[in-house]
């Protein structure tokens, strides 16, 4: 009865060990990158958005904004119902973005450059029934992990997403 095997205290400690640093560093490679992707995936949902706010805009033949929330980190599609008043807009979206993403930019200046709605955290971008922005062209700048995002809305209605490389932005996110 003397060959059982097994393992000894000093070899279960060995291996419990070894499979803890591995866990640690798994962790330490994967949170960075999880915050990456939820920048790339916040700076998609900026651009989903204004691209279907166009869409609502010219098939319903009438106004329609996209709304930005820095505070509350939410987007809003909304119809203008025809009137100039805001106060009787339909909400047609909404998506909340993820609190793992901040607005910042690499050189310090705004963050988000759209047309600001009084004096609150919120910004907008108008799209005219044949796609066309009326109001609030600029830039979205969004942090996230070790990268910064940025999405800029033109004049004609397009938008265009970039990342910054540590000089300069580079198409593509």
């Amino acid at each position: 009865m003397n060959n059982q095997r097994g393992m000894t205290l000093i070899e279960t400690m060995l291996v419990v060990s070894a499979a803890a640093l591995l866990v640690v560093a798994t962790a330490a490679y994967s949170i960075p990158w999880l915050a990456r992707e939820s920048m790339r995936g916040a700076i998609y949902d900026v651009q989903t958005y204004l691209q279907l706010s166009r869409i609502e805009a010219v098939s319903r033949n009438r106004e329609c904004r996209m709304v930005l929330n820095t505070t509350s980190r939410t987007l809003q599609i909304l119809d203008s119902n025809a009137t100039v008043s805001t106060t009787d807009d339909t909400e047609l979206y909404e998506r909340a973005l993820p609190s793992s993403v901040t607005f910042a930019r690499p050189d310090m200046g705004l963050p988000v450059t759209l047309s600001q709605i009084g004096s609150t955290g919120s910004y907008q971008v108008v799209f005219d029934s044949d796609g066309t922005v009326t109001s609030g062209t600029g830039d979205v700048y969004i942090f996230g992990g070790d990268r910064f995002g940025r999405i800029s809305v033109f004049a004609a209605g397009g938008t265009q997403v970039e990342r910054w490389n540590g000089v300069s932005w580079e198409i593509g996110s």
